[in-house]
């Protein structure tokens, strides 16, 4: 299995772990803030936690076509590792704070920021993986 898609497996854990942790602590009565965590549990779930596993196994489970664009290759995959996380964890630090300071300037920029990071993740896994995702080709056996 290759480091990168530990990375991602492990990050998909971490934020699986905190976005059950998150949901469970804006169901409290006291402590109160589900509209305001809403957006990030279900960010963490979603996208931290079922969109990295699944970018992660793709990557372990899909050989690479030519094996002699293994640097290229795994550049391409830490970038979307590393572009993916840094979205998210944006996101998570100023999406809460979006509905109480709406004509904030910096949070309006770190929201679309953080946004471009994603998408941009979500391109480099494409350019990554869809070359992966050739038919075999049958080598004909001919019979003697």
């Amino acid at each position: 299995m290759p480091k990168v898609t530990r990375w991602f497996i492990k990050a998909g854990i971490i934020y699986f772990v905190f976005g059950v942790i998150l949901a469970l602590i804006s169901e409290f009565p006291a402590i109160y803030a589900g509209p305001l965590l809403l957006p990030v549990y279900w960010h963490m779930l979603v996208i931290g936690w079922l969109t990295q596993i699944i970018m992660g196994v793709s990557i372990w489970m899909f050989p690479r076509k030519h094996r002699d664009k293994k640097k290229r290759e795994f550049t391409l995959t830490w970038l979307t590792f590393w572009t993916l996380n840094a979205g998210l964890i944006l996101r998570f630090l100023s999406e809460p704070f979006l509905p109480l300071v709406q004509d904030s300037i910096l949070i309006n920029i770190t929201i679309l920021f953080s946004s471009l990071l994603q998408i941009s993740a979500v391109i480099t896994y494409i350019i990554e993986i869809w070359p992966r995702l050739q038919p075999r080709i049958k080598q004909n056996r001919s019979s003697s």
